[in-house]
């Protein structure tokens, strides 16, 4: 078991959700998202999904731009 961190998605730029999205599967493997995930609800639901289906665990640290991002934004 390996484990990585990744921090600053920003998933409001295109750029970034397309690097996200080509992200390789490590099904045995656990990551640590150290926040600023994205800057609505949706981004931040969709990059959870993406990362729990390609992860054995996803650990996730709010940094301030999540903080930010209120339901139904």
């Amino acid at each position: 078991m390996n484990l990585y961190a990744i921090s600053d998605l920003h998933l409001g730029y295109s750029v970034n959700r397309q690097a996200l999205a080509q992200l390789p599967a490590y099904p045995n493997d656990w990551l640590i998202v150290a926040g600023d995930v994205g800057e609505t609800e949706a981004q931040f639901v969709d990059a959870l999904q993406l990362l729990t289906s390609r992860f054995a665990q996803v650990l996730w640290v709010p940094g301030n731009h999540d903080l930010w991002t209120l339901p139904n934004d």
